[in-house]
């Protein structure tokens, strides 16, 4: 089976409070966009799981891998595989590669495999694995909460954004490194609970643009990557000198990538021209890349 594994955006992301086991609570909404990664998993004689293709170098450690030994052991198989993993999204670049990489593995031995077991089984698993990796199991856009495990599918996405202009810097950022740095203020503990149906009211009044909430990681990733800040900004002023909101554009995950949702594919290719033409010289030199993509829903 060929199989695609997406990209996420996060279009806010709160953290609430930290627990004990030093994991955050959080309040998101992720978004799958049609950047993806290719993988293949077919049969394999023998018991062995063989790891082929792009980070097949990290062994044990690699979330493919990890995947594929997690579904072996609750199921108690014996059967091999072969995973082969063709890598397009920006590894460290807040876009949840990693993740999908591991739930489009764990469904795609489950179909392999003949296990049958439930959406719901899979994410189980899943959480196991990592926070971000029940939201690919669940293919729909979702609000988060807990570590991200506690989803409420999206059934009506008209009021998303349908494209969004990706900019990704050649930087990884390591989400431990941001997490360790960051610190929980009154601010982030006294924000009201807002229900998802009233999130949805509120959003559905937004639209075009899309400016409700924050990124709480965002001023940490500024401070410790001064790049990243100075890319976020400018593509503010330009975002503003085009008539969209500075609050539009904001950072995804715990970074690098930043990104701004935009209402029709033309002008999702205008303001990606716009800032190709701002950042030219960096694109030239590979320092980032920009692309325009769209939302799956």
């Amino acid at each position: 089976m060929i199989l695609h594994s997406p990209a996420k955006l996060n279009l806010y992301l709160h953290i609430k409070q930290k627990y004990q086991d030093g994991f955050h609570e959080i309040d998101s909404l992720f978004v799958r966009i049609n950047l993806y990664d290719e993988i293949t998993v077919s049969d394999a004689p023998g018991p062995d799981i063989k790891r082929d293709g792009d980070l097949s170098y990290l062994r044990k450690d690699d979330l493919c891998y990890r995947a594929a030994i997690a579904l072996k052991q609750k199921s108690n198989c014996n059967f091999g595989c072969s995973v082969t993993l063709k890598k397009r999204i920006p590894i460290g670049a807040g876009l949840g590669g990693g993740s999908s990489n591991a739930a489009t593995v764990l469904k795609g031995l489950n179909k392999l495999w003949n296990l049958r077991y439930t959406k719901e089984e899979l994410k189980i698993i899943a959480k196991e694995i990592g926070a971000d990796v029940p939201f690919f199991i669940e293919e729909a856009n979702c609000f988060g909460t807990g570590i991200g495990e506690n989803l409420i599918v999206i059934r009506d996405s008209e009021f998303l954004p349908k494209y969004y202009v990706i900019l990704t810097p050649n930087i990884k950022v390591s989400t431990a490194l941001i997490f360790e740095n960051f610190q929980l203020t009154k601010q982030h503990l006294i924000r009201p609970k807002i229900s998802e149906k009233e999130k949805v009211e509120i959003l559905s009044l937004q639209k075009p643009f899309f400016t409700f909430g924050c990124n709480d990681l965002e001023s940490i990733v500024e401070s410790l990557f001064p790049e990243i800040s100075r890319y976020l900004q400018s593509m503010k002023g330009i975002a503003e000198k085009s008539g969209i909101p500075a609050e539009s554009c904001r950072m995804s995950g715990s970074g690098s990538t930043i990104f701004c949702g935009l209402p029709t594919k033309e002008r999702a290719l205008s303001f990606k021209k716009t800032l190709c033409d701002s950042f030219k010289k960096h694109v030239s030199e590979k320092k980032l890349t920009i692309h325009v993509s769209e939302l799956f829903t």
